[in-house]
Parts: C-alpha cells; sequence; structure tokens
C-alpha cells in the first residue's frame, strides 16, 4: 500500500481536489484505456491510502472509498475539429440557461483566478456553429512533462475534464463521477494544444460528455467519456 497527498494546488471546488487529476493519479498505473470513479471528493493535504490489486487502483481516506480505476474499453467517436474554430461565449451566461451556478474560480484546471503556468488556465468557450460544444486553448509548458518531455498522465487526465462540465452541466452545481480515457499518442510538453468537449445528453441528475485533446499539430492526443452529477450547491462551496 502506497501514500499520496494531493497538495492545494490541485483542488477543483475550493475544499476538495480536482476530480480529472485525481483519477489521473489513479490511472497512470494501469495500461490501455482506463475507467475512474470517485465516490466522494477527494481531500486536499490529506494522506490518502492507495492500493492495487487484480489490475484495480483504489484510493481510501480511512475507511471510506475515495475513488477507482480498472481497464476498460472506451467506444467513443470525437467529432472532428471545426475549421476554422471560432469560440464565442462563456457557455455558464448562454442566452436562456435558466441555472447560472458559477464554477470555481480557483480550479487548477478551469479557475479563471489561477495563473500560468501554476494553473492549466483551459477556459472552454462556445464553438460557433456547433450546438453543445466548447473548446479551448491549452498551453504546454515543460512543468506539466515527465522524465521524457511527455505531458504527464494526470495533467492528461485533468484536461480532459473541465471541458466536459462546461459543454454538459454549464451554469449548474455538478461534480465528476467517472471519466473514462483513452491516450493514444504522447503529447509534448511543449506549444499549444486545443482541448474539445461535446455534450452527449442525460437524464435526471446526470450529464454526460465527450472531451478530446488535440496536439499543436492538429493530431487526436486523446479522447474522454465523463459522467457529471448534479448536487446541492451548498455541499460543494461551503
Amino acid at each position: 500500500m502506497d501514500t499520496v497527498t494531493i497538495p492545494s494546488r490541485f483542488k477543483g471546488p475550493p475544499k476538495s481536489a480536482n476530480g480529472g487529476y485525481v483519477c489521473g493519479l489513479m490511472a497512470r498505473r494501469i495500461k490501455g484505456d482506463v475507467a475512474a470513479s470517485l465516490k466522494i471528493p477527494p481531500p486536499l493535504d490529506t494522506p490518502i491510502a492507495l492500493t492495487e490489486s487484480g489490475g484495480t487502483v483504489e484510493m481510501h481516506l480511512d475507511d471510506r472509498l475515495v475513488g477507482r480505476a480498472q481497464a476498460a474499453e472506451l467506444d467513443l467517436e470525437v467529432p472532428a475539429m471545426p475549421a476554422p474554430l471560432r469560440l464565442g461565449g462563456d457557455p455558464v451566461d448562454a442566452p436562456g440557461r435558466p441555472v447560472k451556478f458559477a464554477p470555481f474560480s480557483t480550479c487548477f484546471v478551469c479557475g479563471k483566478d489561477r495563473q500560468h503556468p501554476d494553473g492549466l488556465c483551459i477556459h472552454p468557450q462556445q464553438v460557433e456553429g456547433h450546438e453543445g460544444m466548447v473548446a479551448a486553448p491549452w498551453r504546454l509548458h515543460e512543468g506539466l512533462g515527465d522524465a521524457h518531455g511527455r505531458v504527464a498522465t494526470e495533467f492528461l487526465w485533468a484536461a480532459l475534464d473541465c471541458p466536459g462540465y462546461f459543454a454538459c452541466a454549464p451554469g449548474e452545481a455538478a461534480l465528476l463521477a467517472r471519466l473514462t480515457v483513452s491516450i493514444g499518442a504522447p503529447l509534448r510538453a511543449e506549444g499549444e494544444a486545443t482541448v474539445l468537449g461535446w455534450d452527449l445528453s442525460g437524464a435526471g441528475r446526470k450529464r454526460r460528455c465527450g472531451t478530446a485533446i488535440f496536439a499543436p499539430d492538429g493530431s487526436l492526443v486523446a479522447r474522454a467519456e465523463g459522467l457529471w452529477v448534479v448536487v446541492d450547491p451548498s455541499s460543494i462551496t461551503a
């Protein structure tokens, strides 16, 4: 058994870790496509037990299951990158959207109060002419790289997280419940990538989305299907 402590730098909501980043920490121990789920908000600055058995990786906080990751097979078609890519307004402020929950301004991935390179600074906007689609540039740097200069797995997973929210649940208080990811190619930690998100519909409190990362040359790096669950806003803003 290992122990991992997630520094507050990698927060999503004010008092818990970014879901995609945490899922990526589990997923980097598994080869191929991976499905990772979160059962409770992952705590910050707190030792979490990390176990691996039979191809399944789990995180536990005392007797509570934080998250689980295991091998999967992602069946997801990625739409072609719109060309030219024209970005419009903030999805949260889209006309006719009745709920206006403001996303977390200090989130490691999408927080607008974070500065490059401390945060990923991925700020999705609506893609003009494509209903339910968002996109954002992602400025890469060597601080995201592994020993070989490739963006580390946990940062790819983090980048595939928040854009999905803006595609399928903008303006709603929702948390990531599950992310299934397929990484098809390495991404050099330099230049500017593009992250795409699109709505896959949902029902009740559940929202589904697809996300993808494209390298600076336009090639597909990774794709993901996310499941988000709408929650009581007070449970994540207190």
